[in-house]
């Protein structure tokens, strides 16, 4: 499994047979390598997960499959693209190809995505995350927490090779909340923190949290737009 941090929540997977985009805003993706398959998740329409752009890879890739979330208008696909789109809901499983994937409803716009494929479990949290915001009051942080965790639960079971988990840094005190309670309810090899804005420093301040003090060998340290990790297992 090979990734690239393209900026933001954006990110590549490439796998054996197959090339798995999420959430393409900005950065430069990989060279397409030839032979393999492409598969473009957008979680949701927010300008920092959706760039239209990405329909121009259509005529790069001559295999290429597009999993948008049913809140993007089909208008904003231009039209000698459609026939490569599929529109996924929340709380829903698709079969694409030898692909399996299983969506959550997010708690703000959208959806998550679970994908198995050759083998492998990714998780892509989108803006899926346990949002608590002082400027909002406890009725609002409340629904938000009870909202998150209820989402979280349904993957208590799975094993994730994977998993993309928001940590971000306008939240303060409380950008890690979320990653550390997806870790204690489901199995993950590996976490890439997402939605940074930038800020890579956060980062490093998620190796001193003492609240993942127990995974700390699983979180990916991203420093840089464009960066590049490999794993043989």
């Amino acid at each position: 499994m090979k990734i690239t941090y393209l900026g933001h929540s954006g990110t590549v997977v490439e796998l054996t047979e197959s090339i798995l985009v999420f959430d393409y805003y900005k950065g430069s993706v990989p060279p397409w390598p030839v032979g393999k398959k492409v598969y473009v998740f957008v979680s949701h329409v927010h300008f920092d997960h959706y760039n239209p752009e990405i329909f121009c890879w259509e005529r790069q890739v001559s295999d290429i499959t597009y999993i948008l979330s049913d809140d993007i208008l089909e208008d904003s696909v231009p039209v000698d693209c459609r026939s490569r789109v599929r529109f996924v809901g929340a709380r829903k499983t698709v079969q694409i190809d030898e692909m399996t994937i299983k969506t959550l409803r997010s708690t703000d716009e959208g959806v998550a995505f679970f994908v198995q494929a050759e083998g492998k479990c990714i998780y892509h949290a989108g803006d899926l995350h346990w949002w608590h915001w002082k400027e909002e009051g406890a009725i609002f942080n409340e629904m938000m927490r009870r909202k998150y965790q209820g989402e979280i639960k349904k993957l208590s079971k799975e094993t994730i090779d994977l998993a993309f988990l928001p940590a971000d840094p306008r939240q303060e005190e409380a950008y890690v909340w979320g990653m550390a309670y997806f870790l204690e309810q489901v199995e993950v090899k590996r976490v890439c923190p997402i939605h940074l804005w930038g800020q890579y420093d956060v980062c490093r301040q998620l190796k001193e949290e003492a609240c993942l003090e127990a995974y700390q060998d699983r979180i990916v340290l991203v420093t840089r737009e464009g960066e590049v990790f490999e794993w043989e297992d």
